[in-house]
């Protein structure tokens, strides 16, 4: 609930209470206007969901450290909206990083792996994905890799990858009137421990610890729970 909730001025920040910060600003006109396409080849773009209240987060499906437990929560929070009664309302969004591999035919396998459907997973051109990621102070760099830095190899081509994209993970809240009004920054830590066996065996070494005991900071479906109670004025329990 908002009950303690008061949005900051403009270029202000101040400490939420179960983790992250409350901000407040505007989405650039060209950020809303960036050309989007989901795991089902829905065009959209962010100004399109003017209206509704937006949890966006960063990732890759070719990402074997991080990535897999950053979509865990997303679902997660996917459940926790839709068993709150608020999907008109709110909408849960990982957009990529990685436009070149990431096309909606991969998005869409990559999203079977998780037996849920209930939020989107998105990408766009380059140039427009870029845009969207240094607005949010979260530019990704590609980093060439070989062929034993890649193992295991992709679990969907078998093939192994030649490069990565380097990124920091967070996740943000925008409202409904396009400000960007939370952050939470750092490793997702998810509830289960449990990510589908299919990642589980493309995790690295460090994927694989991660896991079990994410870096320090880390964000929680909590977090990004309370944050949208506060900001929605609407009670949103974690699903079971």
């Amino acid at each position: 609930m908002n009950m303690n909730y008061q949005m900051p001025t403009r270029g202000e920040a101040t400490p939420a209470p179960m983790g992250g910060t409350f901000l407040n600003e505007p989405l650039p006109a060209d950020v809303l206007a960036v050309q989007l396409v989901d795991q089902s080849n829905h065009k959209f773009k962010l100004s399109d969901l003017k209206g509704k209240t937006l949890v966006i987060t960063n990732f890759l499906t070719s990402c074997q450290e991080i990535c897999p437990m950053t979509t865990v929560n997303m679902r997660d929070i996917a459940a926790s909206v839709d068993a709150a009664a608020l999907t008109k309302e709110i909408e849960v969004l990982e957009i990529t990083v990685d436009p070149k591999r990431d096309t909606p035919s991969r998005l869409s396998a990559y999203q079977d792996l998780f037996n849920d459907n209930r939020w989107s997973l998105v990408t766009g051109d380059a140039v427009g994905i870029t845009k969207i990621w240094d607005f949010f102070g979260a530019p990704a760099t590609r980093e060439m890799m070989d062929a034993s830095e890649s193992m295991p190899m992709d679990w969907q081509t078998g093939k192994p990858n030649t490069y990565d994209m380097m990124h920091a993970d967070l996740v943000v809240i925008v409202g409904p009137e396009g400000n960007w009004l939370w952050l939470d920054l750092g490793a997702p830590k998810t509830k289960s421990g449990v990510v589908p066996p299919v990642l589980n065996k493309f995790l690295s070494e460090q994927g694989k610890k991660n896991l079990i005991s994410p870096q320090e900071p880390s964000w929680t479906v909590d977090a990004v729970l309370a944050a949208l109670g506060q900001i929605t004025g609407k009670d949103i329990p974690a699903a079971k």
